[in-house]
């Protein structure tokens, strides 16, 4: 999964001298786009720092094992594929302009070792969705994982509201769930009441604590 963030440009004033050359008026905004990554192994993202001039800019990442490419110039990064689970830290050398002195930024990036794809298309529920009392359904979700060891791990998620024309919420059957490398099935217990026909939206949550959303219609 490559996560592509856009550059945003940072903007300087300047004033010129009546017998002097141009100086720069604003203060060193230069910037990493993003500090902090959570990502699966194997996953992709693209950092980089805001700038607006060109810059000799240089950045490494540490460890340098477990990545595809440790070192490189430019303002960002290209694609950075993270194979093994870890803490990583990608490190940008700006070096000075104009009246700013070199100065570094750091980002983080946590590589959980578990990778978890949920198949919204595929869920179910013990019974039909309908207007009134939805307390007691059972909302299945299949979800393929991946680990990187290839061993179970534990999954716990807290209790969710959804959106739209119920005041539902979903917790996870028993408070947790151990989930084994391939194909799984996570229970999900509904409690509170449907109003209205229309659109109901549940999410469910990764190891990560990120969202993945779905849309159910209510039609009767």
């Amino acid at each position: 999964m490559k996560r592509l963030l856009t550059l945003l440009g940072v903007s300087c004033f300047y004033f010129f001298a009546d017998a002097g050359p141009t100086h720069n008026t604003c203060g060193d905004e230069i910037s990493l786009i993003r500090h902090h990554y959570s990502i699966s192994y194997g996953d992709t993202i693209e950092a980089g720092v805001a700038l607006e001039h060109e810059i000799s800019t240089t950045w490494s990442v540490s460890p340098a094992s477990g990545v595809n490419k440790a070192s490189g110039s430019g303002k960002t990064t290209g694609d950075l594929i993270f194979s093994q689970p870890g803490k990583y830290q990608i490190t940008f050398q700006i070096p000075a302009h104009g009246d700013h002195p070199a100065k570094t930024e750091t980002a983080l990036v946590e590589v959980s070792n578990v990778k978890m794809i949920f198949d919204t298309q595929k869920i179910s529920f013990s019974r039909p969705l309908t207007t009134g009392d939805a307390s007691g359904v059972i909302m299945t979700v299949p979800v393929e994982v991946k680990t990187y060891d290839s061993k179970p791990f534990d999954y716990t998620t807290r209790e969710v509201q959804t959106t739209g024309v119920g005041r539902v919420s979903s917790r996870l059957k028993d408070g947790r769930a151990m989930l084994k490398e391939g194909q799984n099935l996570l229970p999900f217990e509904l409690s509170g009441s449907i109003s209205q026909r229309g659109n109901i939206q549940f999410r469910v949550y990764d190891d990560k604590g990120e969202a993945v959303f779905f849309n159910y219609s209510i039609t009767n």
